[in-house]
């Protein structure tokens, strides 16, 4: 039962940071060029990212709720994947650190994902 609830995080974990890095890149370089509508096109990486990482979070639901048999357990393990990789492309991609109440948020997730969890 531990290696399913850990394949489920990694699924929906690996499906939410290729979603995050597909929006952060692609919000970058619309900034950097103007165009923002350079993400959707389908010639640009950010876009097949999207798709694939779309995919993934929807196995990762699909058989994260057979295994918690919870969806609210499938829910949170989506944000906190979304709060934990968002804080670290923002830092990655815009050199931004999270700082005041949004480093409180973060901390708060943190915990609240490991009470949920146990």
């Amino acid at each position: 039962m531990f290696w399913q609830k850990l394949l489920v995080i990694a699924l929906i974990g690996i499906g939410e940071s290729q979603m995050i890095i597909a929006q952060m890149y692609g919000a970058r370089a619309s900034m950097l060029t103007g165009n923002y509508w350079i993400a959707l096109q389908p010639k640009q990486w950010y876009f097949w990212v999207t798709i694939t990482g779309a995919l993934t979070i929807l196995v990762g639901y699909l058989y994260g709720i057979t295994v918690f048999k919870n969806i609210w357990l499938v829910a949170i393990t989506s944000w906190t994947a979304i709060v934990i990789v968002e804080v670290f492309m923002s830092w990655l991609v815009f050199n931004t650190v999270p700082s005041g109440t949004v480093l409180v948020g973060f901390v708060l997730v943190l915990v609240g994902f490991i009470i949920a969890n146990l």
